[in-house]
């Protein structure tokens, strides 16, 4: 999935595409598919820059606080629950 054009997208001043737009548009499964693709790639910090701006656009529920999973694993159990 390509995500890198903005045509058809209003784009803010600095020329970002908000993420509602992006999951609208592509849905949410595709997002979730780049974001472990993202992963694979070793691009942690991408995938859960993404994955932040799902939560603040309350699109993706916050993942349950554990002691026995690391941050990822959390972030990852949510977007599979999804």
């Amino acid at each position: 999935m390509e995500i890198s054009g903005t045509a058809g997208f209003t784009a803010d001043p600095c020329g970002r595409v908000g993420i509602a737009e992006v999951v609208r548009s592509y849905g949410i499964d595709k997002v979730r598919n780049r974001i472990e693709q993202l992963r694979g790639a070793g691009m942690h910090y991408a995938a859960a820059a993404i994955e932040r701006e799902l939560l603040d656009a309350r699109l993706i529920e916050p993942p349950e606080p554990s002691v026995r999973r690391t941050r990822c694993e959390r972030q990852q159990a949510v977007l599979v629950q999804q």
